[in-house]
């Protein structure tokens, strides 16, 4: 059977969520003007970094981000990163097992590639920090679509095109109820991971992992994993 596992980034396979969201946030406030307090997307409708900005700023600004914008915004945010990563490398470590796993599940018949809400040069810097990056990954993000829908969409195209095969089996893993959502549209099937363990079960996950160092729970709940059906928002 031909397996396909597409990873999210942060706070699956990078413990990078808090630095991610404070710089972002920072970037945000800088770029557009704004009072860092009022940087809050806690009711945008697509959490990637290309749909938060155009949401923040019609939300805030009462306008379209421009084109200049935006890529002012991408590159002050890696900036910010790479001054976080100057300053607290421990912030931008691999989560709990996560090195060496692309390896193991490749030798154990799966497919590997990666979906993330985050915008391609903050991705690969994260990844390198956290000595995951590989030269040859499949990669999707938020540099290239604004839904996640549609970037895990693409990393399965990629990876089909890449591999030269169609999958049978595509895993989902990651560490927040959209990504359980976006498995569920398109019904992937999906392995929770992480500190949003609680938060992951009440949204629909039958499987949630605190991390990858068990290799076998690892390997067990990519083989068991069904697709999830999301429970209904409150």
């Amino acid at each position: 059977m031909s397996r396909l596992v597409v990873f999210d980034i942060d706070g699956t396979l990078t413990d990078t969520n808090d630095v991610d969201d404070e710089c972002f946030r920072r970037a945000v406030a800088d770029i557009f003007a704004l009072a860092y307090a009022s940087v809050d997307w806690s009711n945008a409708p697509h959490i990637t970094d290309s749909a938060l900005a155009r949401w923040l700023c019609q939300t805030n600004c009462r306008r379209d981000a421009s084109d200049a914008e935006l890529a002012r915004l991408t590159s002050h945010f890696v900036d910010l990163l790479r001054q976080e990563l100057a300053r607290a490398p421990a912030s931008f470590s691999a989560t709990t097992g996560a090195r060496g796993l692309f390896a193991e599940l490749r030798a154990a018949g799966w497919r590997v590639a990666l979906a993330t809400g985050g915008w391609l040069p903050s991705a690969t810097l994260k990844l390198g920090a956290a000595g995951l990056l590989e030269p040859e990954i499949v990669l999707a993000s938020a540099s290239d679509a604004l839904t996640r829908s549609e970037i895990l969409m693409l990393a399965c195209q990629r990876a089909a095109a890449r591999y030269g095969q169609a999958f049978e089996r595509v895993v989902s893993v990651g560490d927040a109820p959209w990504d359980l959502r976006t498995a569920a549209e398109l019904g992937h099937a999906f392995v929770g991971v992480g500190r949003r363990a609680v938060a992951l079960r009440e949204a629909g996950a039958r499987i949630v992992l605190s991390d990858f160092s068990d290799r076998g729970a690892v390997h067990r709940a990519l083989e068991t994993a069904d697709v999830p059906a999301p429970m209904p928002a409150t």
